[in-house]
Protein backbone atom coordinates (compact mmCIF):
# COMPACT_ATOMS: atom_id res chain seq x y z
CA UNK A 1 0.00 0.00 0.00
CA UNK A 2 1.29 3.44 -0.58
CA UNK A 3 1.84 5.60 2.25
CA UNK A 4 1.38 9.63 2.37
CA UNK A 5 4.80 10.36 2.00
CA UNK A 6 4.95 8.48 -1.33
CA UNK A 7 2.27 9.89 -2.49
CA UNK A 8 3.85 13.15 -1.38
CA UNK A 9 6.91 12.54 -3.23
CA UNK A 10 5.86 11.39 -6.75
CA UNK A 11 4.69 14.27 -8.09
CA UNK A 12 7.94 16.33 -6.58
CA UNK A 13 9.61 13.88 -8.95
CA UNK A 14 7.99 13.92 -11.36
CA UNK A 15 7.97 18.04 -11.48
CA UNK A 16 11.76 17.97 -11.05
CA UNK A 17 12.23 15.53 -13.78
CA UNK A 18 9.86 17.97 -16.42
CA UNK A 19 12.04 21.38 -15.40
CA UNK A 20 14.92 19.12 -15.78
CA UNK A 21 14.02 18.08 -19.40
CA UNK A 22 12.55 21.79 -19.74
CA UNK A 23 16.06 23.73 -19.17
CA UNK A 24 17.98 20.83 -21.46
CA UNK A 25 15.93 21.46 -24.17
CA UNK A 26 16.17 25.27 -23.63
CA UNK A 27 20.07 24.75 -23.73
CA UNK A 28 20.14 22.57 -26.80
CA UNK A 29 17.65 24.76 -28.84
CA UNK A 30 20.14 27.31 -27.74
CA UNK A 31 23.20 25.73 -28.91
CA UNK A 32 21.30 25.05 -32.40
CA UNK A 33 20.24 28.35 -32.55
CA UNK A 34 24.20 29.94 -31.90
CA UNK A 35 25.59 27.83 -34.25
CA UNK A 36 23.74 28.66 -37.11
CA UNK A 37 23.99 32.53 -36.21
CA UNK A 38 27.19 32.91 -34.81
CA UNK A 39 29.32 29.81 -35.57
CA UNK A 40 31.33 27.02 -33.32
CA UNK A 41 34.08 29.86 -31.68
CA UNK A 42 31.63 32.01 -30.63
CA UNK A 43 28.97 29.94 -29.48
CA UNK A 44 30.38 30.17 -26.09
CA UNK A 45 29.02 28.95 -22.74
CA UNK A 46 27.44 32.24 -22.20
CA UNK A 47 26.43 32.82 -25.82
CA UNK A 48 24.33 29.94 -25.17
CA UNK A 49 22.89 30.72 -21.65
CA UNK A 50 22.14 34.29 -22.68
CA UNK A 51 19.83 32.72 -25.41
CA UNK A 52 18.46 30.29 -23.31
CA UNK A 53 17.60 32.28 -20.41
CA UNK A 54 19.37 29.96 -17.91
CA UNK A 55 22.09 30.96 -15.88
CA UNK A 56 25.66 28.93 -16.59
CA UNK A 57 25.55 27.40 -13.25
CA UNK A 58 22.19 25.61 -14.55
CA UNK A 59 24.20 24.89 -17.63
CA UNK A 60 27.04 23.04 -15.61
CA UNK A 61 24.51 21.07 -13.42
CA UNK A 62 23.15 19.38 -16.70
CA UNK A 63 26.47 19.20 -18.95
CA UNK A 64 29.63 18.95 -16.98
CA UNK A 65 31.30 20.81 -20.30
CA UNK A 66 30.11 22.76 -22.63
CA UNK A 67 31.67 19.95 -25.34
CA UNK A 68 28.96 17.44 -23.76
CA UNK A 69 26.44 20.38 -24.43
CA UNK A 70 27.93 20.13 -28.06
CA UNK A 71 27.83 16.63 -28.12
CA UNK A 72 23.75 15.93 -26.78
CA UNK A 73 22.92 18.75 -29.37
CA UNK A 74 24.99 17.09 -32.42
CA UNK A 75 22.58 14.03 -31.33
CA UNK A 76 19.64 15.72 -31.21
CA UNK A 77 20.00 17.17 -34.78
CA UNK A 78 20.64 13.87 -35.63
CA UNK A 79 17.27 12.53 -34.06
CA UNK A 80 15.31 15.50 -35.36
CA UNK A 81 16.51 14.30 -38.86
CA UNK A 82 16.06 10.96 -38.74
CA UNK A 83 12.23 11.24 -37.40
CA UNK A 84 11.59 13.60 -40.29
CA UNK A 85 12.82 10.94 -42.53
CA UNK A 86 10.83 8.48 -40.92
CA UNK A 87 7.89 10.93 -40.82
CA UNK A 88 8.15 12.04 -44.29
CA UNK A 89 8.13 8.11 -45.59
CA UNK A 90 5.85 6.66 -43.37
CA UNK A 91 3.33 4.41 -44.14
CA UNK A 92 4.88 4.25 -47.61
CA UNK A 93 5.64 1.67 -49.66
CA UNK A 94 9.03 1.02 -50.62
CA UNK A 95 8.79 1.00 -54.34
CA UNK A 96 11.79 1.72 -56.71
CA UNK A 97 10.84 5.56 -57.31
CA UNK A 98 9.91 6.40 -53.04
CA UNK A 99 13.73 4.74 -52.92
CA UNK A 100 14.70 7.23 -55.48
CA UNK A 101 12.56 9.79 -54.16
CA UNK A 102 14.11 9.28 -50.22
CA UNK A 103 17.86 10.47 -51.90
CA UNK A 104 16.02 14.30 -52.96
CA UNK A 105 15.46 14.03 -48.86
CA UNK A 106 19.38 14.07 -48.62
CA UNK A 107 19.35 17.43 -50.19
CA UNK A 108 16.87 18.81 -48.35
CA UNK A 109 18.48 17.51 -44.98
CA UNK A 110 22.08 19.39 -45.96
CA UNK A 111 20.06 22.43 -46.66
CA UNK A 112 18.24 22.40 -43.34
CA UNK A 113 19.44 25.03 -41.26
CA UNK A 114 19.94 22.65 -38.48
CA UNK A 115 22.09 20.80 -40.21
CA UNK A 116 24.50 23.81 -39.88
CA UNK A 117 25.36 22.09 -36.31
CA UNK A 118 26.78 19.22 -38.21
CA UNK A 119 28.78 21.77 -40.34
CA UNK A 120 30.07 23.46 -37.92
CA UNK A 121 31.07 20.92 -35.76
CA UNK A 122 32.75 19.04 -38.08
CA UNK A 123 34.82 22.21 -39.48
CA UNK A 124 35.90 23.03 -35.89
CA UNK A 125 37.09 19.12 -35.45
CA UNK A 126 39.28 18.90 -38.26
CA UNK A 127 41.96 21.32 -35.84
CA UNK A 128 40.32 20.26 -32.92
CA UNK A 129 41.12 16.65 -31.50
CA UNK A 130 39.27 16.66 -28.38
CA UNK A 131 35.85 17.50 -30.68
CA UNK A 132 37.12 15.43 -32.84
CA UNK A 133 37.10 12.23 -30.60
CA UNK A 134 33.80 13.54 -29.05
CA UNK A 135 31.89 14.22 -32.19
CA UNK A 136 33.19 10.83 -33.92
CA UNK A 137 30.55 8.47 -32.23
CA UNK A 138 27.94 10.42 -32.79
CA UNK A 139 28.21 11.16 -36.21
CA UNK A 140 28.37 7.43 -36.35
CA UNK A 141 25.29 6.79 -34.45
CA UNK A 142 23.81 9.21 -36.94
CA UNK A 143 25.17 7.35 -39.97
CA UNK A 144 24.06 3.93 -38.83
CA UNK A 145 20.68 5.15 -38.12
CA UNK A 146 20.63 6.07 -41.81
CA UNK A 147 22.30 3.05 -43.36
CA UNK A 148 19.14 0.94 -41.40
CA UNK A 149 16.49 2.81 -42.86
CA UNK A 150 18.47 2.78 -46.40
CA UNK A 151 19.45 -1.20 -46.30
CA UNK A 152 15.40 -1.71 -45.14
CA UNK A 153 14.41 0.31 -48.09
CA UNK A 154 16.74 -1.07 -50.74
CA UNK A 155 15.20 -5.09 -49.58
CA UNK A 156 11.82 -3.71 -49.89
CA UNK A 157 12.24 -2.40 -53.31
CA UNK A 158 14.27 -5.18 -54.69
CA UNK A 159 17.42 -3.25 -54.58
CA UNK A 160 21.48 -4.30 -53.78
CA UNK A 161 21.62 -2.55 -50.45
CA UNK A 162 25.23 -1.82 -50.42
CA UNK A 163 24.25 -0.16 -54.17
CA UNK A 164 22.33 2.28 -52.42
CA UNK A 165 24.64 3.02 -49.83
CA UNK A 166 26.64 3.52 -51.69
CA UNK A 167 24.85 5.95 -53.76
CA UNK A 168 23.18 7.65 -50.57
CA UNK A 169 26.65 8.04 -49.57
CA UNK A 170 27.73 10.26 -52.76
CA UNK A 171 24.48 11.92 -52.65
CA UNK A 172 25.25 13.26 -49.09
CA UNK A 173 28.57 14.43 -49.47
CA UNK A 174 27.40 16.07 -52.59
CA UNK A 175 24.40 17.70 -50.91
CA UNK A 176 26.99 18.89 -47.81
CA UNK A 177 29.64 20.50 -50.43
CA UNK A 178 27.25 22.01 -52.41
CA UNK A 179 25.21 24.17 -49.55
CA UNK A 180 28.32 24.70 -47.74
CA UNK A 181 29.81 26.70 -51.39
CA UNK A 182 25.95 28.01 -51.13
CA UNK A 183 26.39 30.01 -48.16
CA UNK A 184 29.63 31.48 -49.12
CA UNK A 185 27.84 32.75 -52.18
CA UNK A 186 24.45 33.77 -50.84
CA UNK A 187 24.75 37.43 -51.68
CA UNK A 188 26.28 37.14 -55.29
CA UNK A 189 23.01 38.79 -56.90
CA UNK A 190 22.45 37.66 -59.99
CA UNK A 191 25.54 35.44 -59.93
CA UNK A 192 24.20 34.01 -57.03
CA UNK A 193 20.83 33.19 -59.21
CA UNK A 194 23.28 31.87 -62.20
CA UNK A 195 24.94 29.52 -59.51
CA UNK A 196 21.86 28.27 -57.91
CA UNK A 197 20.52 27.47 -61.31
CA UNK A 198 23.75 25.65 -62.27
CA UNK A 199 23.34 23.47 -58.58
CA UNK A 200 19.56 22.65 -59.47
CA UNK A 201 20.90 21.78 -62.68
CA UNK A 202 23.64 19.71 -61.55
CA UNK A 203 21.39 17.99 -58.66
CA UNK A 204 18.87 16.58 -60.85
CA UNK A 205 21.78 15.02 -63.91
CA UNK A 206 23.59 13.30 -60.39
CA UNK A 207 20.06 12.06 -59.65
CA UNK A 208 19.19 10.91 -62.71
CA UNK A 209 22.54 9.27 -63.05
CA UNK A 210 22.79 7.75 -59.69
CA UNK A 211 19.02 6.27 -60.66
CA UNK A 212 20.31 4.78 -63.39
CA UNK A 213 22.65 2.92 -61.68
CA UNK A 214 20.56 2.15 -58.53
CA UNK A 215 18.05 0.44 -61.69
CA UNK A 216 21.13 -1.24 -63.54
CA UNK A 217 22.06 -3.04 -60.70
CA UNK A 218 18.90 -4.27 -59.06
CA UNK A 219 17.79 -5.82 -62.35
Amino acid sequence: MTGPAQLGGSPERRTQRERRETTIGKLVDATIEALQEVGYSRATVAEICGRAGVSQGALFRHFATRLDLLVATADEVSRRQVAEFDERFAGRDATPESVIEAMSLIRDRARSPVNVVWHELLHAARTDPELRERVEPALRRFSREIDARGRTWAKAAGYPPERVLALLTILMHYADGEVAVSRVLSDGGDQQDTYAERENQSFALLSRLLADLLRDGGH
